[in-house]
């Protein structure tokens, strides 16, 4: 049951639709169905489960179909919100001064991330700025894997990273940060490789 507070964040983040997100989140389920996979035998040794209990880690040594179920609602809802927040290839085109058709070919090139939703590839707002594209998006796309799941690839680049210290800015930045901001794409680059 979704309380007022769930309500009017959700409506922040520009979701005002919640069967759009449900169906988002329900394609997103039917294509990756990562609730049907087996869960992991646990390769941690005695001592490293203590050490994580002792820091406070929960599940750690355990299989719990509770905690599974958590962490699949939580994915399935971060690829819903990413689609619903996404821009239309009409509207990337209008963001970027280009033809749809243009899109397409960045799309088609590599110079542009997208995901499939009901209604076709949707372009992540993550990549974009006020003014366009990030700078240096391009060779950050190329370096990720083409398998890298689409949450993973939102979460690289909105979440901050510690290899990303902007001495000019006085502190960690995201991906999305460092970019927008002018620093060199190297470093983002050198992290995209890994997602």
């Amino acid at each position: 049951m979704l309380t007022e507070a769930d309500r009017t964040t959700l409506a922040e983040a520009g979701i005002t639709n919640l069967d759009h997100l449900a169906s988002a989140a329900a394609a997103f389920l039917r294509a990756h169905p990562v609730y049907a996979a087996a869960p992991v035998t646990n390769a941690l040794s005695v001592a490293e489960e203590h050490y994580l209990r002792g820091a406070g880690a929960r599940g750690i040594g355990v299989w719990s179909e509770a905690q599974a179920a958590d962490n699949v609602a939580i994915i399935a809802g971060e690829f819903a919100q990413m689609v619903t927040t996404a821009l239309t290839q009409k509207a990337a085109a209008e963001r970027l001064g280009v033809s749809t058709s243009r899109v397409r070919q960045k799309l088609e090139a590599g110079e542009l991330y997208a995901v499939r939703a009901t209604g076709g590839r949707v372009c992540p707002r993550f990549q974009f700025g006020p003014n366009g594209t990030l700078p240096g998006l391009e060779v950050v796309l190329r370096a990720l894997r083409p398998e890298a799941h689409p949450v993973a690839v939102q979460r690289f680049f909105m979440d901050t990273h510690p290899d990303l210290a902007s001495d000019t800015l006085g502190r960690t930045l995201s991906p999305h940060e460092w970019l927008l901001t002018g620093h060199p794409p190297a470093a983002v680059v050198d992290l995209a490789r890994e997602v």
